[in-house]
């Protein structure tokens, strides 16, 4: 990411109750108690990136969990000379789930349309989290894993309707 960016302090420098009062209200988190919200908030790098700038690239080996708590990227796929569109994300949708967990590279590429507040953490951070608070981090696996079981029935449906 380029110098346009203008990065946050660590989690220390804003406070985990700063950090869990805006995720709180992207309702990603309503599974999650205050008091849960704020250790999890321990674990977070927040970072915000100006409009235009390559959040997340196809191919890239990142291993991290992008939680949209402000603004708003846009995913797309190359497909030789060929740009698709995918989607659009916004808060409180996330981005990375498989990253996070898998050895795999993105999928696909995300560019931030407007300034954009994003909450990241790092599969190194999420084993922190998970080493030092095993039932938060099993809960965040779950909603990590919710998470991806949805986009997959939601894909199906596609697919399904695509070759009906």
């Amino acid at each position: 990411m380029g110098q346009e960016n203008k990065k946050l302090p660590a989690p220390g420098g804003i406070s985990p109750g700063r950090l869990a009062s805006l995720l709180e209200h992207t309702n990603w988190a309503t599974e999650f108690s205050w008091e849960q919200l704020l250790l999890l908030c321990e674990y977070i790098h927040p970072l915000k990136v100006k409009k235009g700038t390559v959040v997340f690239k196809e191919g890239a080996l990142e291993k991290s969990l992008g939680i949209i708590v402000k603004g708003s990227i846009q995913v797309m796929k190359q497909s030789g000379a060929d740009i698709n569109y995918l989607t659009r994300l916004s808060p409180p949708q996330t981005f990375g789930e498989m990253s996070l967990i898998d050895d795999e590279p993105r999928s696909a590429s995300g560019i931030a349309l407007e300034e954009t507040l994003i909450f990241f953490m790092s599969r190194s951070r999420f084993i922190a989290l998970a080493q030092a608070n095993p039932v938060l981090g099993f809960k965040l696996l779950w909603k990590i894993s919710k998470i991806i079981s949805q986009r997959l029935r939601r894909t199906t449906g596609q697919l399904i309707d695509f070759l009906g």
